[in-house]
């Protein structure tokens, strides 16, 4: 029997999972503190062990994907917020990246210093369209070059200063990396180019900064950004053999929630979309929503007293619980409140956020504008993350999340069917649907107890 083993390193926990080729079948999953301390391959090392040893056969398919030490951190820089500062954004997002700082304009020295201290592992600098300002872009390169940050440059900007942008650069000793540009019209988004580098480097940089080369070796190169092979398996849902349609799945950690949307760009009858169209394939991250990690900055964002008011405690109370999950980040315990009432509270605000909105015209009855996505339409909402695998309410955590979402007047999903990732394996989905469709799409069903 020919067996994929595919690993997840994470900040807290390495997870694996051995799979039957070409079925999907789910032969064993395993687990292991990730050992960030000693590098990461003694805990990789006893998961693989462990799945070699469940799955007793040939081991025909080796892939992985990471996101230890907080995973890749980007600088995202555009000309004007509205336009190629969006565009950056999305490029960063839909590759795998968590923006830890965005700029626009011309670079002050307060934007110089908060990007200093986000500390990004690469600068994506996007501005103007192909073949119009040229002027900010370039300063902007000269201002990164002189302002001693380290961090490798990827250059998505009207190409007409391309050329002059990198030489500027590399002169200041930067790594740069030559990408499209994010927009090259006015009303055109292309991040694909920029996704590619940015995902390049993390290869060849900073995972290799953090000792996991070895894992790179094991995998023969299928090594992704978990975020990107969890908007991978997304897009899969959506559009590979479940054919679920417009698809939607929030992904709850320790720090962070990530939403991952395909479809909803397109505007309804009598709406005219304000700035750029969204696209079709969507990720959010929200850096200050996590049960762990985030639980404290969490608790501030959605407000202390009307969460403490649902699980019956004083808003002290309830920060001083969100301040021990910081501290001490425990297993997830299946009857936990706090962890559902947050859990629920945290998916909401990140399906808002992740959100477009309605504005009526003045003066024009019936007649909208429309700014970001509208997902009221999406058929479904998957629950991903370690709170959905754990709880047997997984399903009524995600209804309560979707109430929530609903209160915010944001177009959010309405009605989607919900499906939760009982066998944490959509990182798994991401790294199969390639190359295995068949079994990407069985493992998808068994662990979303699909139909069919």
């Amino acid at each position: 029997m020919a067996v994929a083993i595919l690993i997840d390193v994470g900040s807290t926990w390495t997870k694996g999972v051995a799979v039957a080729l070409p079925g999907g079948q789910l032969i064993a999953r395993d687990a292991h503190p990730t050992t960030l301390a000693v590098g990461i391959m003694a805990g990789a090392r006893a998961v693989i062990d462990a799945l070699t040893h469940a799955a007793g056969g040939d081991v025909a398919f080796r892939a992985a994907t990471s996101s230890a030490a907080g995973g890749l951190r980007v600088a995202a820089i555009g000309l004007v917020p509205d336009l190629t500062g969006i565009a950056a954004r999305q490029a960063s997002l839909g590759a795998g990246a968590r923006v830890v700082c965005t700029a626009s304009y011309r670079l002050a020295v307060d934007d110089l210093a908060a990007i200093a201290q986000a500390r990004p592992d690469i600068v994506l600098l996007s501005g103007g369209t192909d073949g119009g300002n040229s002027e900010v872009v370039l300063e902007n390169a000269r201002l990164l070059a002189g302002a001693g940050i380290a961090a490798s440059i990827v250059l998505a900007c009207n190409k007409s200063a391309r050329d002059e942008a990198a030489a500027i650069l590399e002169l200041g000793g930067l790594q740069v990396r030559r990408a499209d540009n994010v927009l090259p019209q006015i009303d055109k988004l292309s991040v694909d180019s920029a996704q590619r580098a940015i995902r390049e480097l993390f290869l060849e940089r900073i995972v290799i900064a953090r000792g996991i080369e070895e894992l790179r070796a094991w995998t023969s190169g299928r090594l992704r950004p978990t975020p990107r092979a969890v908007l991978d398996a997304t897009v899969f849902l959506a559009e590979g053999p479940p054919n679920l349609g417009s698809v939607v799945v929030a992904d709850i950690g320790g720090a962070t929630t990530d939403i991952h949307s395909v479809g909803g760009e397109e505007p309804g009858p009598g709406v005219v979309m304000r700035g750029l169209r969204e696209p079709r394939i969507k990720r959010t991250v929200e850096g200050d929503l996590g049960l762990r990690v985030s639980a404290s900055a969490a608790a501030d964002a959605l407000g202390p007293d009307r969460l403490a008011a649902r699980l019956g405690w004083t808003a002290a109370a309830l920060r001083s619980e969100a301040g021990r999950r910081v501290a001490v980040p425990d297993v997830i315990e299946p009857g936990d409140r706090f962890d559902r009432v947050v859990a629920s509270a945290v998916v909401g605000e990140a399906l808002s956020r992740h959100s477009g909105r309605l504005e009526p015209v003045p003066l024009r009855r019936g007649q909208w504008i429309q700014t970001g996505k509208d997902l009221r339409r999406a058929t479904t909402l998957v629950g991903a993350g370690g709170i959905f695998a754990a709880r047997s309410d997984a399903k009524e955590i995600l209804y309560e999340a979707v109430a929530c979402a609903a209160e915010s007047g944001r177009l959010v999903p309405q009605s989607p069917e919900l499906l939760v990732d009982r066998c944490y394996v959509l990182f798994a989905v991401g790294l199969l649907c390639a190359e295995h469709p068949k079994a990407a799409a069985s493992l998808a069903r068994l662990s979303l107890s699909m139909q069919g």
